[in-house]
């Protein structure tokens, strides 16, 4: 089973999380005292099981079918968060297929092999010249480096794919149920503040551009995923009291080159990330926001 499927307990990594005397701002703490062991467990579960959701259906996914995780473990934890990510849970288990019938869905919309309808990658929905969106992708990577991850060897894809987001929040999940059950409340708070900073920043600005696209062009097991992973970040926005700066309609990202990604460019959409991330070290990340949060637009 890929290291993305949540569906034991927490990790046990508890150690070296935090710098003392770091201060703590208000907004976090608020966040802190809302969550609790057995949240962070469900999240984590959730996060984990979008991220297998969304790769290319292969090993990881027939593993989850096989023990249940898209039936019971999915709704269980959808249904200990929130009514509406419950509801979206649920809708996803009436149109689970067999691998076969899914990976042909899952080409029609993320996979080279007929073109790729949309796009699983951040920046293609961020605005702005290229070397800013550069900057977002370093930030990107950043994040994975300071908890102590790296991309798994021989996994193609880049730092901002969604599969990679998306167990990237469930691993920090996993890590925050562990240290509450450790009592380590400096733990929490750095795991805590990073998630509110990871979701504020990143997926929680174009989830719903990407949602947008899967449902323009699909009406099954994949739209009504999207419509999950809609819930899952929306429910985080409120209880992590976040404003993300949503990305605009259709975004004019300019100068792109190739060159500065390598083989890993705009268009390698379809790789799927399969456990994406190898565990180098222990984290050891203290939280300081560099900016308060941005406004957040009105979406027409």
């Amino acid at each position: 089973m890929s290291r993305n499927t949540i569906l034991g307990g927490p990790s046990n990594s508890t150690e070296k999380t935090t710098e003392p005397g770091r201060a703590i701002d208000e907004v976090t703490e608020r966040a802190i005292e809302a969550g609790d062991t057995e949240t962070a467990i469900h999240r984590a579960t959730v996060y984990g099981l979008l991220a297998v959701g969304f790769e290319r259906p292969g090993e990881d996914f027939e593993a989850a079918l096989a023990e249940g995780a898209f039936s019971d473990a999915l709704v269980e934890s959808a249904l200990a968060l929130d009514p509406a990510v419950a509801e979206r849970a649920e809708a996803v288990g009436e149109y689970l297929a067999d691998r076969e019938t899914l990976h042909k869905q899952w080409a029609s919309l993320f996979g080279v092999e007929e073109g790729i309808t949309v796009s699983p990658y951040e920046l293609t929905y961020l605005p702005g010249p290229l070397m800013t969106n550069v900057r977002k992708l370093a930030d990107i990577g950043g994040f994975y480096e300071a908890f102590g991850l790296s991309i798994s060897s021989g996994k193609n894809d880049r730092k901002d794919h969604l599969c990679l987001l998306l167990e990237f929040l469930s691993i920090l999940c996993e890590r925050e149920a562990a240290l509450r059950e450790a009592g380590d409340d400096r733990g929490v708070a750095v795991v805590v503040g990073a998630q509110r900073t990871f979701v504020e920043d990143h997926i929680g600005r174009w989830y719903w551009r990407f949602t947008g696209e899967v449902s323009a062009h699909d009406d099954g097991f994949y739209a009504a995923l999207t419509d999950l992973l809609a819930a899952t970040v929306e429910r985080d926005v409120e209880t992590l009291d976040l404003e993300p700066n949503w990305v605009p309609d259709h975004p004019e990202v300019t100068e792109w080159n190739e060159d500065v990604f390598g083989d890993y460019g705009r268009d390698c959409g379809g790789c799927g990330v399969g456990g994406g991330f190898d565990q180098e070290a222990e984290m050891d990340l203290p939280y300081a926001p560099e900016d308060g949060p941005p406004s957040q637009p009105t979406r027409d």
